[in-house]
């Protein structure tokens, strides 16, 4: 009987420590699942980090980048305003001297003639240009175009010249003015748009022929026609006789030239006027030497005129 109770005890805790055993395998298994599961979450938590610390790598490459390319972007804008300061004083020398400019504008009227070809001469050889008030002549073809093709300002001063024609009326002038625009642009090709009136805008001898008030109608039916005229501030005074003494004009025109700093200059190239053709050299001289530079008249050249 004791034998028997012995081994049923035996087996009681044999099936106890069985049960036992099993339960601690089982929970040593669950722990083991929730620290592998932990292990796994701590894994994937580095995953990310390593990412985020990745992407932040970039970020700092793409910002050092972006920080040499602003620097350098601002060295170059540095430099571009260092290069501006130097400039300003040139800048504000060039104003200035555009401000103080002295221009002269030679300017013949009443050819062509052969006393133009010296005169064209010596412009070409000095590189001046010049204003040429031309009349309507046969036989200086090559002379009109001359006056172009050598880049001076080709200009309307009167078909005729003759007072008594032009002078009667509005349209007896208009007539005259047209018909030599038309032989001029048929032989140059240019259609030019700048005038002198003969004897000037203000002259009195137009009144013996259209009366006193001819000139206050001619005036505004030019400028409607689109033309703009000139008249002069220095006169060197070749036209006050035939033929001028040389000196008189040099200086006629070097004396009232120095009180204009845009200084419109009548002088003549018609065939008996070989003194202005000889005068010219020192007249230029003398002009450098105030400090002229010589222009040839457009339509936006300073307006000079008498009225």
């Amino acid at each position: 009987m004791a034998k028997k109770n012995s081994r049923t005890g035996i087996i009681l805790l044999f099936i106890l420590l069985s049960i036992g055993l099993l339960g601690s395998t089982g929970w040593l298994m669950t722990k083991a699942r929730g620290q592998n599961d932990i292990l796994k979450s701590v894994q994937e938590q580095l995953k990310i980090a390593q990412a985020a610390k990745a992407n932040l790598e970039l970020q700092v490459q793409d910002l050092r980048t972006k920080n040499k390319q602003l620097t350098a972007q601002i060295q170059e804008l540095n430099q571009s305003l260092q290069e501006m300061k130097d400039k300003m004083p040139e800048i504000s020398d060039s104003l200035q001297s555009e401000e103080n400019k002295k221009i002269a504008y030679l300017t013949f009227d009443d050819g062509p003639s052969a006393n133009t070809i010296p005169i064209l001469d010596f412009l070409k050889a000095n590189h001046i240009k010049a204003t040429f008030f031309v009349l309507k002549k046969e036989g200086y073809d090559d002379i009109y175009k001359r006056i172009v093709d050598e880049g001076h300002t080709i200009a309307l001063h009167s078909s005729t010249h003759d007072y008594a024609q032009i002078y009667q009326n509005v349209d007896t002038f208009m007539n005259d003015m047209n018909t030599l625009s038309e032989h001029i642009k048929k032989l140059t090709g240019v259609e030019t748009k700048i005038m002198r009136f003969p004897g000037g805008s203000n002259n009195r001898v137009s009144h013996r022929y259209g009366g006193s008030d001819v000139m206050s109608k001619i005036i505004p039916t030019v400028e409607e026609a689109g033309l703009v005229y000139y008249d002069w501030n220095v006169d060197s005074q070749d036209a006050a006789k035939g033929v001028q003494d040389t000196q008189v004009i040099i200086n006629s025109v070097l004396s009232q030239a120095k009180y204009n700093n845009n200084a419109v200059i009548l002088m003549h190239d018609a065939a008996a006027k070989t003194t202005t053709v000889k005068a010219l050299p020192s007249i230029v001289e003398g002009l450098k030497e105030q400090g002229f530079v010589f222009e040839a008249l457009t339509t936006e050249s300073e307006p000079v005129k008498f009225n």
